[in-house]
């Protein structure tokens, strides 16, 4: 069964579509609207994961309105480079503790599909253990494929998913992005997987409902990203796209726009000492719910409390304390984004929060809103014209013009748009249902192209890596690579941190107790596609083996732990091979120097 997926930054989707009918998946009987699954992940201190509206349940339960208390605590040690490059670089090892929340039950994590604009992001540290982000993008579509399965009742491994028209105005940051969400997908369970932009999805979906052909624009205002789309649509050909543009603002950018106005209940505009005003780093991170909580650290708790002493304005001061360490940053943005939501119906809307110090309440007015995202409309009006240039038309060449997202419906937005061609050209689709459902259309047309990087991920027909056996009389095994899985086949070592663009590779585990062996020709198998074969070694070596002296030193490394020593540092060592027998020496074989207490990790990664 072929189903179209909308992986949202704040809802997602699933829905499948037989060519005469569309049926949606009921994802979150809880929700609101059952259809769609809020894009949000509660884990807790057992590493338990809950998505949609009951992780938010969760989070307001566990953790909204409890205390902060940080702790410190050792998490490993770091490789400092001192002086020098690759293998001449002169290094030392570096103890690490950081700063934990040990009064929190769980952590809510939100908008992850925005994280994917970040080119160095490879994911975060849960408690004690280490997420990679495709990791936590597998689980609200893993969650996804679930509901679709349970109720159609069969497999659904074939899935199109929606993707903005650009994660990144970088090419290589783009192409990052949806390969990790790539990988999310194959790790929960599909195979045959590709992509479709989100504007693309609403054109298909208004052209299987078109009987005559016309010129649209699709806006997709979601809350991560604005997407555009001009194409001509309806009637019997098929929908033929003249430009497409995307804008890096989204309905999150609204909420913040809010949430920097109510900024003055928490400092902004204080003087707090030697007519010094309220500190910049600290807006900051007033800015988002999820960096609020940093402001809580001791080191900003201290400035907090002498600004108390010293400002003019101390009942925002302790209002801000109240605010960073009862944990009600959630709470309050989610105050924010129900008021922005009333002023697309109404002229004015009330903003009440009141929790021990903070006591707000505002009046907020739709012309004060437009003020506050005077940005945004800008940017988004530009982008308008730009697409429509674009294409090689004018305002008046368009037919018509299809809005969804929820960032959509918002006024100032829906005015501009009809300045600009018209208001009789506007339509408002159902915001949460036309991607997904588009993206339905799209998957039992069964037309996109299968993106070449699938070539690095095995399925049953696809097989990159085989034929594993090592010179002892011990067994190695093919495994994907991922956090929490074993290291070795005989031990307790895991992987405990791994950059994300290796995650779900091809691996070869091998034996801990091999770690002696001293063979030129201790480990063979075959691959069937030039691959770049990684191999992660001891990062406390003095040398490394002749037979490993000749490959590219990687920029990152892997970490393995076994529940009760400091983890251990795997330097990635790389180089590239044709398909046939690849053969790799013992890890302690000639030339290697230093205590290493473990063997060597083998990574296997398709070129293309």
């Amino acid at each position: 069964m072929r189903l179209g997926i909308d992986f949202g930054t704040t809802n997602s989707g699933i829905a499948f579509y037989d060519g005469q009918r569309l049926f949606a998946v009921r994802t979150n009987p809880e929700n609101e609207n059952p259809d769609v699954l809020p894009s949000l992940i509660y884990i807790d201190r057992e590493y338990n994961a809950t998505v949609g509206i009951e992780a938010a349940f969760a989070y307001l339960e566990h953790d909204t309105g409890r205390p902060v208390k940080w702790q410190r605590q050792h998490v490993g040690e770091v490789e400092i480079v001192v002086a020098g490059k690759g293998d001449d670089a002169i290094t030392y090892g570096q103890e690490m503790h950081v700063l934990v929340d040990v009064a929190a039950h769980g952590r809510l994590l939100q908008s992850v599909k925005t994280i994917l604009r970040s080119p160095t992001y490879d994911g975060t540290r849960i408690f004690d253990r280490f997420y990679t982000v495709d990791e936590l993008i597998r689980l609200l579509l893993e969650a996804l494929k679930n509901c679709a399965e349970a109720q159609f009742g069969e497999v659904c491994d074939a899935v199109v998913i929606g993707r903005p028209v650009k994660f990144s105005d970088d090419p290589t940051t783009d192409a990052r992005a949806e390969e990790i969400i790539y990988t999310a997908a194959w790790r929960a369970g599909f195979r045959n997987i590709t992509f479709a932009t989100e504007p693309l999805a609403v054109t298909y979906l208004h052209h299987v409902n078109s009987p005559e052909r016309n010129t649209s624009l699709v806006i997709d205002f979601g809350g991560g990203t604005l997407d555009l789309t001009v194409a001509k649509v309806g009637g019997s050909e098929k929908p033929e796209i003249l430009a497409n543009r995307g804008v890096l603002v989204g309905g999150d950018d609204l909420d913040k726009a809010i949430m920097k106005y109510l900024t003055k209940y928490f400092g902004r505009g204080a003087i707090v000492g030697h007519d010094q005003p309220f500190p910049d780093d600290m807006l900051d991170l007033l800015q988002s719910w999820q960096t609020m909580s940093d402001l809580s650290r001791p080191q900003h708790i201290d400035r907090i409390k002498q600004f108390q002493q010293k400002s003019n304005n101390r009942q925002a001061m302790r209002a801000l304390e109240t605010l960073v360490t009862q944990n009600l940053g959630y709470q309050l943005f989610r105050t924010i984004e129900r008021t922005k939501r009333d002023l697309s119906s109404a002229l004015l809307a009330k903003l009440d929060f009141e929790h021990g110090n903070i006591k707000i309440h505002e009046v907020i007015t739709r012309t004060r809103f437009e003020q506050l995202i005077a940005r945004e409309l800008t940017e988004v009006e530009a982008a308008v014209h730009a697409v429509v240039a674009d294409a090689g038309l004018t305002p008046d060449d368009i037919d018509v013009v299809l809005r969804t997202g929820g960032s959509s419906a918002v006024p100032a937005f829906v005015n501009m748009l009809g300045r600009i061609f018209g208001a009789d050209k506007l339509r408002q689709l159902e915001a949460l249902v036309s991607v997904v459902g588009g993206m339905a259309v799209i998957s039992h047309d069964n037309q996109r192209p299968i993106p070449t990087y699938s070539m690095r991920y095995e399925t049953e027909t696809h097989h990159i890596l085989d034929n594993i056996c090592v010179e002892s009389d011990q067994h190695a095994e093919k495994y994907y690579l991922g956090v929490s899985q074993k290291a070795y086949v005989d031990s307790a070592w895991e992987i405990s941190y791994l950059p994300a663009n290796l995650s779900g590779l091809p691996s070869v585990r091998i034996p801990a107790l091999d770690l002696e062996n001293d063979t030129e020709d201790y480990l063979r198998f075959d691959i069937h596609v030039p691959s770049r074969v990684y191999v992660g070694y001891d990062g406390n070596a003095l040398e490394r083996p002749r037979w490993l002296r000749d490959w590219q030193r990687d920029d990152t490394a892997l970490e393995i732990a076994d529940g009760w020593r400091a983890p251990r540092v795997m330097k990635l060592y790389s180089k590239v091979f044709e398909p046939g027998t690849v053969v790799l020496g013992g890890n302690k074989a000639r030339g290697y120097a230093g205590d290493i207490p473990t063997n060597y990790l083998v990574i296997v990664k398709a070129m293309i």
